[in-house]
């Protein structure tokens, strides 16, 4: 069931995804992925250079496996968010959670985007904040609905 917990944890996997590609791009950039011409033998430290290098190859290969277990996982849970959220009546509803869990943007952006034109906005932040989350959990109440009507009809 996509609920506020199935949200989140598709929002952890996200940043899951983010870090690993940032681990990913390091071990890329590390000097001992590439070892000096002809000179496998040498040693530094006790470790030969041809074992420093197999370690690192090793290690990228297992963290591209997990960029795509992790990309192939958000796949999958954007679809299931994607095809609750199509079936959202009201659109700002709609809007709310596409923009915090597809475009993952902060509260504050999305506040905003919703109501940052208004004359009364900088006076009154905090009562847009409280809209944009009553908008959000209405969201919610609405998609477990929708799911759990999608249930009975099965």
């Amino acid at each position: 069931m996509v609920d506020k917990a199935y949200l989140k944890k598709h929002l952890r996997k996200r940043e899951e995804l983010e870090t690993t590609i940032i681990r990913y791009n390091a071990l890329l950039n590390k000097d001992d992925i590439s070892s000096p011409a002809g000179n496998t033998d040498l040693f530094t430290g006790g470790a030969s250079v041809s074992s420093i290098v197999e370690n690192t190859v090793c290690k990228k290969i297992a963290t591209e496996e997990k960029i795509k277990r992790l990309e192939d996982e958000l796949v999958k849970q954007g679809r299931a968010i994607n095809s609750i959220l199509e079936k959202l009546e009201n659109p700002y509803e709609k809007l709310v959670m596409q923009m915090r869990y597809e475009d993952r943007l902060e509260w504050d952006e999305i506040r905003g985007e919703l109501f940052g034109g208004r004359r009364d906005y900088s006076e009154n932040v905090e009562k847009y904040n409280d809209k944009i989350f009553r908008i959000h959990g209405s969201a919610l109440k609405h998609m477990k609905e929708l799911q759990n009507k999608d249930k009975g009809e099965k």
